[in-house]
C-alpha cells in the first residue's frame, strides 16, 4: 500500500507538472497570437469569426466580442467572386498562400492585402486559419513608379527626344523615346546591333561618326557627335548625339547611354552659329539631372529647369530670383555648403557627395552632387558648376531594405515556430527566437556559443551526425521529423526544416523547428473519430446476423416461462389430461432453480440485445427532433433516472452520493434532442458512481455545471473520484474498451454518447483526469446549430 501511495502521489505530481507545463504554453501562444504584426484569425466554414487577433481587431476598428458577433460576409473585406474563388480553393487543396487581393478599407478606402488560409481542425470542427498582411504602401508605390514613368514618356515625346542604351560586350542597341516622331520609324523596328544605327548614317557622315563613337569606346568617355540620320521617308536629318560610355560591373555589361536629337530645323535657321548652342540648350534644358552655376558667394548664376523642377519651384526664373542664398535656400543646414567649399578649395577639379536638399516647401529630398571650382583671371574662386541628381528614390529603397530588415527580425523573434541559426562549419548557435526559449525551457543566454550537442536536444548523437550529413549534401531539409529534449529532459516531437544560407561571408544553418504534440494529439482525436465511424457499418451488419436469434431466444424463455404457470387455464387443461400436478411441478422447478435458469437466459438476451441497440446508435440516420431544451432540467432528469437504476441500486447506493449542482441560471434553451442528451449525463453519472463505489470513498462527490461559454453551451460532470490512468484516457471513448470487471459495462457507454454529442449534435466530448483527483467530462453543444 505504501509503494502504490507513492506511485500515487508520483503519478500526481507528474500531471500537475503537466498541467502547469500546459498552462504556460497556452499563454505563451496566446501572447504571440495576439501581439503578430499581421492579421490572424479563425473562422467556421459558414464564415462566422471564432477568434481574432489584436492585429486582425485593430485594422477593422472593433472590438474581440464584436468581431465573433460577426462573419466574413458581414465585414466585406473582398468581392462575393473573390470569396468564393478562395472557398474553392480551400475545398479543393485544404489550403493557399499570399493571394493578392483587394480589399475595402473600414474608412471606406480601398486596400490591398497578400492573403493566406488554410483548413485547421479545432477541437474535432474543422476551421479556417487565415492570416492577412497588408501590402497597400507597395501597390501604391508601384503605381507611383509607373505614373512616373508615364510622365517621363510624355516628356520624352514632347521633347521629341531618342534615348538609346548600347550594350557593347552583347551588341545589343534599345530605342526609346520619340524615335517615331524624330526618324518616322517605330523603336519595335529598330531592335538589332550597332549595324542598324550605321545603316541608318548618311554615307558622308558614317566614318567620322563611327570614329568618334570607337574613340569615345576605347577612351570610356563622354562624346558629342553631329551627322545625318536617314529616316523612313528616304530623307536625311541633322542630329546631335550626346553619349557616355559606362564600364562593366558586376550587375551589368558594358554599355553606353545617349542622347539623340533632332536639329536639322536649326540647321536650316542658323546653321551656323546657333548650332553649338541649340545642342547645349538641349542637353541642358531637357537633361534628366539637374544642372547649375552658382557664385562662389551663393546665388544661383543658372539652373536647368530639371533642377527648378526638382527644388520645388516653377522654373528657373523663379528659382533665381527666390533663393537669394543658398546656405539657406537650397540647404535644410548652412554649414552643409561652408563644409563643401572647403572641400572644393582642395580639391577644384570636382568633388561629389550625398547630400540632403530641401525644396521650396521646405521637404527634403536626397541627391547626388557632382561640383567643380572654377576661378577668376586674378585666381580667386569666382563660381561652381556641377550637377544634382535626386536619388531619392535609391533612399526610399535603402529605406525598405532596412525595413524588411527589421520586419525579419520580428518576425524571427514573434514566429511561433522556433528558430535557430548556428555555424556549418563551428555547430555552434548564432541566434535563437523566443519560441525556441519557450519550446525547449533554456534562455538566450543559455544557448548562444553552444552546440546542440552540448545542450543535449537530439535524441542520440548518432540522429545529430545523419542530419549534418544531409545538410552537407544537400544545403537543405524539408520536414524532418524527429524527437528533441527540452532542458528538464522532456521528449518533444518536432518537425524540422533548415537551410543554409550565407551571411556577411559566412555559411549559415537557418532552422525552422515546429513543435509537433497538439498536431499529434489532433491526429489521435481524428483517428478516434474515424473509428467512431467506421463502427457503424460494422454494427449495421451486425444487428441483423443477431438481432433475429436474440429475438427467437427470449422470446422462447418468455413462452417457456408462460406455459409452466399454473393459473393459467390452457395450461390447467393439458395438465389435467395428462394427470399431471402443475403446482407441484413448479414446486420441483423452483427447486432445481429451472425457473432462475430461464432467467438468467432472459436476463442475458435483454442485455445482448441492449448491446446491439447500442451499436445501432452508431449508424442509425433516423428523424431526429430539435427541440429547445433547458440543460438544468435534463441534468435534474438524469440524476432522477440514475437513482432508479437496478444496476446503481445493487451495486451501490446512489443516495450516498453527494450530488453538487451549479446551474447557470442565465443559461439560454439549447437546440437538442432531450433525450440523447438526457442518456449521454446518464452514462456519465453512472460511471463516475461506479468508480467512486470501487474506490470506496468515504465522501463521494459529484457536481454538475451548466454554463454559456461564447455560442456555446457547456456542461461539466466532474467527480472527486480514483481518476483515470493516462494510459486508460486517451483510449475512454473507444468502442468495447472498458476496465470494469466483466458482466459490469459492454465499452459501448463512452463511445456512443461520444458519437451523440459529436456527431448527431456537432459538439465537442473532452475528458480531463489527474489520477487519486477526480475526473471531468465537457460536453459542449452549439447554441447555433445552423448559424
Amino acid at each position: 500500500m505504501e509503494t502504490r501511495a507513492r506511485e500515487l502521489r508520483s503519478a500526481h505530481k507528474k500531471i500537475e507538472t503537466l498541467a502547469c507545463e500546459k498552462r504556460e504554453f497556452e499563454e505563451k501562444f496566446q501572447a504571440i497570437f495576439d501581439n503578430s504584426p499581421y492579421s490572424i484569425a479563425f473562422n467556421a466554414l459558414d464564415g462566422t469569426y471564432l477568434d481574432a487577433n489584436k492585429a486582425f481587431l485593430s485594422r477593422w476598428g472593433i472590438s474581440r466580442e464584436e468581431a465573433l458577433a460577426r462573419s466574413v460576409q458581414d465585414l466585406a473585406a473582398v468581392d462575393n467572386d473573390e470569396r468564393l474563388r478562395f472557398i474553392q480553393m480551400l475545398e479543393r487543396d485544404g489550403t493557399f498562400s499570399n493571394m493578392e487581393t483587394k480589399i475595402s478599407k473600414p474608412d471606406g478606402g480601398v486596400g490591398y492585402v497578400l492573403f493566406s488560409a488554410s483548413l485547421v481542425s479545432l477541437g474535432g470542427l474543422t476551421s479556417v486559419l487565415s492570416t492577412a498582411v497588408d501590402v497597400t504602401s507597395l501597390k501604391e508605390a508601384e503605381q507611383n513608379v509607373k505614373r512616373w514613368r508615364q510622365k517621363f514618356d510624355l516628356t520624352t515625346a514632347a521633347a521629341k527626344l531618342t534615348f538609346y542604351e548600347y550594350d557593347v560586350d552583347n551588341d545589343v542597341l534599345t530605342w526609346s523615346g520619340s524615335m517615331l516622331d524624330v526618324l518616322g520609324y517605330d523603336p519595335q523596328e529598330m531592335r538589332g546591333g550597332l549595324d542598324v544605327w550605321m545603316e541608318l548614317l548618311h554615307p558622308e557622315d558614317a566614318d567620322r561618326a563611327t570614329a568618334l563613337f570607337e574613340e569615345a569606346l576605347s577612351q570610356r568617355k563622354r562624346y558629342i557627335i553631329e551627322y545625318r540620320l536617314r529616316r523612313e521617308d528616304g530623307s536625311y536629318a541633322d542630329v546631335f548625339e550626346y553619349g557616355q560610355m559606362f564600364a562593366r560591373t558586376p550587375d551589368s555589361p558594358r554599355r553606353v547611354l545617349g542622347i539623340i536629337q533632332d536639329v536639322s530645323e536649326a540647321k536650316r535657321t542658323e546653321k551656323a552659329l546657333m548650332q553649338s548652342e541649340e545642342k547645349y540648350r538641349a542637353i541642358f534644358n531637357n537633361a534628366p539631372i539637374g544642372i547649375f552655376r552658382t557664385s562662389y558667394a551663393g546665388r544661383f548664376l543658372e539652373a536647368n529647369p530639371t533642377l527648378a523642377r526638382m527644388l520645388g519651384y516653377r522654373d528657373r526664373d523663379e528659382l533665381r530670383s527666390s533663393v537669394e542664398s543658398l546656405d539657406t535656400g537650397i540647404y535644410p543646414h548652412p554649414h552643409t555648403r561652408r563644409d563643401m567649399l572647403e572641400s572644393l578649395l582642395v580639391s577644384p577639379d570636382g568633388i561629389r557627395r550625398d547630400i540632403e536638399f530641401k525644396r521650396k516647401d521646405g521637404s527634403p529630398f536626397y541627391a547626388v552632387i557632382n561640383a567643380s571650382l572654377q576661378f577668376d583671371d586674378s585666381g580667386r574662386p569666382a563660381y561652381l558648376d556641377g550637377t544634382i541628381e535626386d536619388i531619392t528614390t535609391r533612399k526610399a529603397a535603402e529605406d525598405s531594405l532596412r525595413q524588411s530588415e527589421e520586419k525579419f527580425a520580428s518576425i524571427f523573434r514573434l514566429s511561433p515556430d522556433a528558430i535557430v541559426l548556428f555555424g556549418l562549419d563551428t555547430q555552434r548557435i548564432q541566434d535563437v527566437n523566443d519560441a525556441f526559449v519557450v519550446l525547449f525551457g533554456f534562455s538566450r543566454e543559455e544557448v548562444l556559443g553552444k552546440t546542440t550537442l552540448e545542450l543535449g536536444l537530439y535524441k542520440t548523437p548518432a540522429l545529430r551526425d545523419r542530419l549534418y550529413e544531409l545538410m552537407h549534401e544537400s544545403q537543405i531539409i524539408r520536414d524532418f521529423e524527429l524527437t528533441g529534449h527540452g532542458k528538464d529532459g522532456e521528449e518533444i516531437r518536432c518537425l524540422l526544416s533548415c537551410q543554409v544560407i550565407g551571411i556577411n561571408g559566412r555559411s549559415l544553418v537557418f532552422a525552422v523547428i515546429r513543435d509537433l504534440r497538439e498536431m499529434k494529439r489532433m491526429q489521435q482525436l481524428m483517428i478516434q473519430t474515424e473509428k467512431m465511424q467506421s463502427l457503424g457499418g460494422l454494427a449495421a451488419g451486425m444487428a441483423h446476423e443477431i438481432n433475429n436469434p436474440l429475438g427467437i431466444i427470449v422470446q422462447g424463455v418468455q413462452n417457456v416461462t408462460r406455459r409452466l404457470d399454473p393459473l393459467l387455464e390452457p395450461n390447467i387443461e393439458v395438465a389435467k389430461r395428462h394427470e399431471l400436478d402443475l403446482h407441484r411441478l413448479g414446486m420441483f422447478l423452483e427447486e432445481r432453480n429451472i425457473f432462475r435458469y430461464l432467467q438468467g437466459i432472459r436476463d442475458a438476451g435483454e442485455r445482448a440485445a441492449a448491446i446491439v441497440s447500442n451499436m445501432l446508435s452508431f449508424s442509425r440516420n433516423s428523424e431526429r427532433t430539435f427541440s429547445s431544451n433547458d440543460l438544468s432540467a435534463i441534468a435534474s432528469k438524469a440524476f432522477e433516472l440514475a437513482g432508479k437504476d437496478f444496476d446503481l441500486k445493487k451495486h451501490y447506493d446512489f443516495r450516498r452520493l453527494n450530488i453538487v449542482r451549479e446551474y447557470d441560471p442565465d443559461l439560454p434553451l439549447v437546440p437538442c434532442v432531450g433525450t440523447e442528451i438526457e442518456q449521454v449525463l446518464l452514462n456519465l453519472v453512472r460511471n463516475a458512481a461506479q468508480a467512486m463505489a470501487r474506490s470506496g470513498m468515504e465522501n463521494p462527490t459529484l457536481t454538475v455545471r451548466t454554463k454559456k461559454m461564447r455560442d456555446w453551451a457547456v456542461i461539466e460532470v466532474e467527480d472527486n473520484g480514483p481518476g483515470i490512468p493516462k494510459d486508460d484516457l486517451s483510449r475512454v471513448f473507444e468502442p468495447f474498451y472498458t476496465t470494469k470487471k466483466i458482466g459490469e459495462g459492454t465499452g459501448l457507454g463512452l463511445s456512443v454518447s461520444y458519437f451523440i454529442i459529436t456527431n448527431n449534435h456537432h459538439g465537442h466530448l473532452t475528458a480531463s483526469s489527474r489520477e487519486g483527483r477526480g475526473t471531468k467530462f465537457v460536453i459542449s453543444l452549439p447554441l447555433h446549430p445552423d448559424a
